[in-house]
């Protein structure tokens, strides 16, 4: 079920057994459903929203949805209580009693809001081409374009982001441009100013599984920790694959059934 990229499969099965405490990351989009052409049709189906309950009601385990989507979209898709949900790339958390919104990217909303606008404008020729504003930041999804206007596409994009100066930087995902504001924030931080919040102790053990190259920022930061990739790709920071959003669901049930009360 769970492929290596190094012999550590029964060392995981044991960490797991002998955990006290469990902080789990699970992206959404490619992790927890699979990626669709049109970024607002995933929708969590009732077998994984019945795992998560599951985990929900694991009191060793905290759960967060850690996602590139707004924490309100995150939050409508799944409205489960008990779960932390990070929104924006880890931008925005609020859940289990904490709040956090990093500032510099809040103060950058209007001129996002105003490059969103230029980049509709630009891409209004482009068939397939979608701009998503997200508050604290934007996307635009390529998978309904064609192959041939990707780099069109790509052009725009970075265009129009450079002449807001140094107050943007784009970041390629799977068949998405990503634009953030330029911080030092991330999911890796988010993971680590989660994780500080819920517990100080040495014994927490981290899971952290995702499929896009913005997880590789909290991979990064987890080197001692159990971090899966999603996916079939060649280069990652993350010890362990699985291949796709059903293997993820196996594996959660399979913890789920492992983590004690």
């Amino acid at each position: 079920m769970l492929q290596s990229t190094v012999p550590l499969i029964a060392e995981v099965e044991e960490r797991i057994r002998a955990a006290k405490r469990i902080s789990l990351f699970l992206d959404f989009d490619g992790t927890l459903v699979p990626i669709t052409p049109d970024p607002a049709t995933p929708q969590l189906d009732g077998e994984t929203a019945a795992t998560l309950k599951l985990l929900l009601s694991r009191n060793a385990l905290v759960t967060t949805i850690i996602s590139g989507r707004a924490v309100e979209d995150l939050y409508a898709r799944i409205r489960l209580d008990g779960l932390i949900y990070a929104g924006n790339h880890g931008l925005e958390i609020f859940g289990r009693q904490l709040r956090f919104v990093e500032a510099s990217a809040s103060e950058r909303q209007k001129p996002l809001a105003r490059l969103c606008e230029e980049l509709a404008e630009e891409l209004r020729s482009v068939p397939g081409a979608i701009v998503e504003f997200k508050g604290l930041t934007a996307s635009v999804h390529y998978r309904l374009a064609t192959d041939a206007d990707r780099v069109e596409i790509q052009r725009i994009v970075y265009t129009a982001t450079a002449r807001h100066g140094d107050l943007f930087r784009v970041n390629p995902g799977r068949k998405i441009f990503d634009i953030v504001p330029r911080t030092n924030w991330h999911k890796g931080a988010a993971v680590l100013w989660i994780n500080k919040h819920i517990d100080t102790s040495d014994g927490l053990l981290t899971i952290y599984l995702g499929d896009d190259t913005s997880d590789e920022d909290a991979f990064s930061v987890l080197p001692d920790s159990i971090t899966i990739k999603v996916g079939d790709a060649p280069v990652t920071c993350a010890r362990y694959q699985l291949l796709d959003p059903v293997a993820v669901h196996e594996f959660l049930h399979w913890l789920a059934q492992t983590v004690g009360d």
